[in-house]
């Protein structure tokens, strides 16, 4: 015998109700449960994390951030792109958990890594170097790196313009230490962009610019076969007979004089930002070989013989 129950229609729009309230606690618990769950399971191939890196390097970094992303499909990896002497401070800030930065740190950026509570590392992934850049109506065909001093110092007595990037202070920390004299005795027209630069010299034949190799717009040039704007090789004396331009190999090799080093800054207890670092250290070299960038070393190859 089948007994028949019956529901009225206020219970039938109250029962959800009652439902919802008893599953509410269950659901919290689960979406917990979720949360903690995604930050056990990071490693060194799977996350999220944000990477700061020096805006003449954001091109390069996306590049090699698709290739990891390709190997490792659970890694998520965003790219914010600042200016140089931004990138360290929301690293140490925990804004960001990765940095890639170009040229020489001052001197208490240097502090930072030597001390051994310290669970900052910094890994150098690749070389770049300082280009120096004039209207291709200038009457300059080389320049040496104690002419450049005088330049930038306003000791050269030609009538020259200097520029520079008005808040990349990771290159003229390496300009200064290179030619032997203190940022402060900078004596430089400071532009906003690396654009703006490119704008300038090409407006003024008197204008001499340095950007990083690694600067999009340098590359524009390099590759125009009509550009307004001649990149100069350059000599470490004056009475060289050589002067190099700033290609991957003497970037490379070191014999162009104005080479940097590009590092990877991250915390050693960060498992994917140790990861990417690994990565970048390796077979993220093959990538900086076709970039603009020279890789820190050489990878090796394998040629299998039939």
């Amino acid at each position: 015998m089948n007994l028949l129950i019956p529901i009225t229609n206020n219970s039938c729009h109250r029962l959800p109700f009652k439902v919802m309230n008893a599953l509410l606690p269950l659901f919290l618990i689960l979406l917990l449960q979720g949360c903690s769950k995604r930050r056990v399971d990071e490693t060194a191939r799977s996350g999220q994390m944000t990477l700061a890196v020096d805006r003449q390097l954001a091109d390069i970094a996306d590049s090699q951030l698709k290739i990891f992303s390709g190997y490792y499909p659970d890694a998520h990896i965003s790219l914010m792109p600042v200016s140089s002497n931004q990138s360290l401070k929301l690293l140490l800030d925990r804004r960001v958990r990765g940095a890639l930065i170009g040229g020489m740190p001052d001197a208490a950026e240097e502090a930072l890594f030597g001390t051994p509570s310290s669970s900052l590392r910094r890994e150098a992934v690749a070389h770049d170097a300082i280009v120096c850049m004039v209207n291709s109506r200038s009457p300059l065909r080389s320049i040496s790196l104690e002419e450049l001093k005088n330049l930038f110092t306003g000791q050269d007595g030609r009538g020259m313009t200097a520029l520079v990037m008005a808040d990349d202070f990771s290159l003229q920390s390496h300009f200064a230490a290179t030619t032997g004299i203190k940022r402060g005795e900078i004596r430089a027209w400071g532009c906003s962009s690396d654009s703006a630069l490119i704008r300038r010299i090409a407006a003024d034949k008197s204008a001499v610019g340095l950007l990083f190799h690694s600067s999009p717009e340098v590359r524009r040039v390099s590759e125009s076969a009509t550009s307004s704007i001649k990149i100069l090789p350059l000599a470490k004396k004056s009475k060289d007979a050589v002067a190099l331009f700033p290609t991957q190999q003497t970037i490379f090799d070191g014999s162009y004089p104005l080479v940097t080093t590009v590092y990877y800054l991250y915390f050693s207890e960060d498992p994917l930002a140790t990861g990417l670092g690994a990565w970048l250290g390796s077979g993220g070299q093959k990538a900086f070989e076709r970039s603009s960038l020279a890789p820190f070393k050489l990878v090796e190859r394998t040629i299998i013989l039939n």
